[in-house]
């Protein structure tokens, strides 16, 4: 971020675009400096290690929370170091006390508190350490020529719940009106491209692209890669048919049926890469090569350090949600959606209008109704907990102390019963009495990073002229990307065309094919977190300008707006073992979910084993339910 380095980097960086003022946020005392032009001439300023880190945030209530930023993470690492210890004595004592206090305000705690509410009632408070609630299920917006756009911080999709079953229920607690979206309809030029409704599916009009490492530059593009047999890959023709084996003959496989049976217990005991070696009979270098992370994503890393089980789990954990003509259902924002609701649900003043998709999705959020003092439930947001510790015995104190940073300060509040919702990383270090057990079960509970980078264009018709609407790449930062149809919520655009701006998100995963599952996700975090806005940008500029020369792309025109969500422990990793145990020895999931800690449960999505908005809710209810049944 210093100096330009010669005149020859300071024009590949005006090509690019790095200079931009609606995509290149540089700030110094709170002034915009780039749309100045003042990294162009003469030193540059120096600019702190904050926003450095954060880069842009984009528009709107999320502006200043796009995934871990420098003081969540700050904050958090402090706590994890011990820095809090000597401090915790004088925090400061508020005076309240809780029926229920639930750590941490994603998915996982803000259900922890409707489920308490429905059960049984009382005060409630919820504490988040992020400027909004919502964990990974959070927005970015941009304002791209006069056009909002939204999209997705993490949490993704959702499937459609079988009327009456688990999920539906949920959802109708909450005031989830629409069991399926309607999607924009196409205005462009014929032939109409179809357009995909989440990051996930691969619609016909799709491409792999083989960059340079594959010995030709530029890379090569390979156009309906499996209706055309992979014709014109730079690969050997063995590797072709390994490749075509995995994604066009799929062998059938007699999966588990239900979590627990036989066959999940086996496929618990191998990795998902020796599964799909002899399944596909597809080779390790093929899988590692070309398969890693597509296959286990959706779990962080590769299949070499992932249980088999985990390309099973969420089908058999709710095998009454999905319906394959529907197919996946996505809020313009991912799963954010349904924190939102869920808020309006806990805090009817939270959102103006009434409870429904529209109003609670469009509506700003008024922050000054969260925390108020006569209401039910309170959500508390920047306050980062570092204690949590019964006052006595836990088998026979009468309460909980919980101590959170708000700040410079430390406050200190008492609960009857405690939800920790937030995850294993975090747990482990801030409940003060955990019992050796529940430490040792932590220890097994590996997490992955993931940084999710969305990139406002101001068009996408050099996508439409090279006949597409998504690709995969190997090679490279992230692997996939693709236009989508947004879904009618709110004030969204009716209609999509080429000329229509829209939001890319490419997902960065951190998979090392060959570590250990702990180096993998050590090693990742400390890439994630150790490289500046400034140096994603530039990568993320260049890489596309080799990929979309073909289409016309051009970075500086084109790109109208970055925002990176850094989340360095976005995924649970589950090894052979975790969801069902090896010899002998109780999986580490259940150790924490047999039971409470006293007047202490747990709860998030990594006690199931699978990075799911509904396993954080199922979780959480089974937490609240502990709690009440021991009251």
């Amino acid at each position: 971020m210093g100096a330009p380095r010669n005149p020859t980097s300071r024009n590949c960086d005006d090509r690019a675009g790095m200079n931009e003022p609606i995509s290149r946020r540089d700030f110094l005392n709170g002034a915009l400096l780039a749309s100045a032009g003042v990294l162009l001439h003469g030193k540059a300023p120096t600019i702190s290690p904050e926003d450095a880190f954060d880069g842009y945030g984009g528009i709107g209530d999320y502006a200043h929370s796009n995934g871990n930023t420098w003081e969540v993470l700050s904050t958090g690492h402090a706590m994890r170091d011990g820095a809090f210890e000597k401090r915790i004595a004088n925090a400061t004592d508020t005076g309240e006390i809780y029926d229920l206090v639930a750590v941490g305000g994603g998915i996982s705690g803000l259900a922890a508190a409707v489920f308490f509410q429905k059960y049984k009632g009382g005060r409630a408070l919820v504490i988040d350490n992020h400027p909004i609630f919502g964990g990974e299920a959070k927005r970015n917006q941009f304002l791209v020529d006069g056009q909002r756009l939204t999209a997705h911080q993490g949490s993704a999709i959702f499937l459609v719940p079988q009327k009456g079953g688990y999920t539906s229920r949920f959802y109708d607690m909450i005031g989830m009106d629409r069991s399926s979206f309607n999607y924009q309809t196409w205005r462009g030029p014929a032939p109409e491209m179809p357009l995909a409704h989440s990051p996930y599916e691969t619609p016909k009009n799709y491409g792999f692209y083989f960059g340079p490492q594959f010995g030709q530059r530029p890379g090569v593009w390979v156009m309906d890669p499996w209706g055309r047999k992979l014709e014109g890959a730079p690969v050997s023709d063995a590797v072709k048919a390994e490749l075509l084996r995995w994604g066009t003959n799929r062998v059938d496989f007699p999966g588990p049926k239900t979590e627990g049976d036989a066959i999940s217990r086996q496929l618990d005991t191998i990795t998902l890469e020796d599964h799909l070696m002899a399944r596909h009979q597809i080779s390790r270098e093929t899988v590692r090569n070309f398969l890693s992370p597509v296959e286990g994503g959706g779990y962080g890393l590769g299949p070499d350090v992932l249980s088999a089980y985990c390309n099973y789990a969420i089908e058999n954990q709710f095998p009454e949600d999905g319906d394959d003509k529907l197919g996946d259902q996505m809020f313009p924002d991912g799963n954010g959606g349904f924190a939102r609701l869920m808020v309006k649900t806990l805090i009817p003043d939270a959102f103006a209008g009434p409870r429904t998709v529209d109003a609670v999705w469009q509506n700003r959020v008024n922050f000054g109704a969260l925390d108020r003092a006569a209401q039910p439930t309170r959500l508390r947001l920047n306050s980062t907990v570092v204690r949590v510790e019964h006052a006595g015995n836990p088998a026979s104190a009468p309460h909980v102390v919980i101590t959170y940073a708000k700040g410079n300060r430390l406050f200190k509040v008492r609960a009857r019963s405690v939800v920790m919702a937030g995850g294993s990383w975090t747990t482990k270090h801030v409940v003060h009495d955990l019992p050796a057990s529940h430490r040792d079960a932590y220890e097994q509970f590996y997490r992955s990073p993931c940084l999710m980078a969305n990139i406002a264009v101001r068009n996408w018709r050099w996508l439409y002229k090279m006949g597409m609407s998504g690709c995969r790449w190997f090679g490279g930062l992230g692997d996939y990307l693709s236009v989508r149809k947004m879904a009618l919520v709110g004030n969204e655009p009716r209609t999509i065309d080429p000329d229509s701006p829209t939001v890319l998100t490419i997902k960065v995963l951190f998979a090392q094919p060959g570590l250990s599952i702990a180096e993998q996700g050590s090693q990742g975090r400390a890439k994630l977190l150790g490289t500046s806005f400034a140096q994603y940008e530039r990568a993320f500029r260049e890489q596309m300008a080799d990929m979309f020369a073909p289409g016309g792309f051009h970075p500086r025109r084109d790109i109208a707006g970055i925002i990176l969500n850094r989340w360095g422990h976005a995924y649970v990793n589950p090894q052979p073992g975790f969801f069902f145990g090896l010899n002998g020895k109780p999986a580490p999931r259940d150790v924490l979910r047999n039971q409470p800690h006293g007047r202490i449960s747990f709860a998030n999505t990594d006690l199931a084993g699978a990075s799911d908005h509904r396993n954080s809710i199922r979780e959480a209810d089974r937490a609240v339910k502990q709690l009440l049944d021991g009251s």
